[in-house]
């Protein structure tokens, strides 16, 4: 095997973001960002770069059901995840 291929992410980038760096790195962050937003009910949140969306699922549980908010990522695997996760009603972070 050359060593190119010893370093490459085997399988869904994606899924290996969400399962490894969100825990990791992430999810810490997520609580102290949407603090400083401050969020309301009712309110509209746009969470711009929003990857596998623990910042929109924390941003959404204060906006409540009267507001909205909505996750735009570049990348539509990550995008896959956070509609994944959110249809699965699964917290924040994992």
């Amino acid at each position: 095997m050359s060593d190119q291929g010893q370093w490459q992410v085997a399988g869904n980038a994606a899924e290996t973001y969400d399962r490894a760096l969100v825990p990791a790195v992430f999810a810490a962050w997520a609580s102290p960002v949407v603090e400083l937003a401050d969020p309301r009910p009712g309110e509209r949140v746009l969470d711009v770069a929003c990857g596998t969306g623990v910042v929109t699922r924390l941003a959404s549980q204060r906006v409540g059901r009267t507001g909205n908010v909505v996750g735009l990522d570049l990348n539509p695997g990550m995008l896959a995840i956070a509609a994944s996760r959110r249809r699965a009603n699964l917290p924040p972070t994992h």
